[in-house]
């Protein structure tokens, strides 16, 4: 995440790690692109900018995804704002650029689990993408 930061190049895509049987299947196949729904299990990215930092999740827990999180008890923090919150495209949190990484990371990550509509593991996956300028 520092390197990236660093280098202004890149971003992370992160997925939770659910229970096997417990897997969703693909659903609604062509139709599916038309869905105003995200998927099952959430998409969570970091990404770096100019003065900020974007974390989103693409979830499928319906609309008003900052406000389902703020009455479970994990809000969006103060001075962080949503950019975006739709049911299909997802949440969108900018985050001021010196936000320690460890924090910005634990929050998407409990965000993800938070969102997701099947049992979890605990356990994530990560694709780290770096780009070269």
């Amino acid at each position: 995440m520092a390197a990236i930061t660093a280098g202004g190049n890149g971003w992370i895509n992160l997925e939770p790690e659910v229970i096997e049987e417990d897997e969703a299947p693909d659903s609604g196949g062509l139709f599916a692109f038309f869905s105003s729904q995200g998927p099952p299990v959430p998409l969570c990215t970091w990404s770096p900018a100019d003065r900020r930092v974007s974390i989103g999740v693409q979830h499928r827990a319906g609309p008003k995804a900052a406000a389902h999180l703020a009455e479970l008890g994990h809000p969006v923090p103060t001075g962080w704002y949503v950019s975006q919150d739709h049911p299909r495209r997802g949440l969108v949190v900018e985050v001021p650029l010196d936000e320690p990484h460890e924090r910005v990371l634990e929050w998407l990550l409990s965000a993800g689990e938070i969102l997701c509509r099947l049992p979890v593991t605990g356990r994530w996956r990560a694709a780290v993408f770096a780009t070269g300028r």
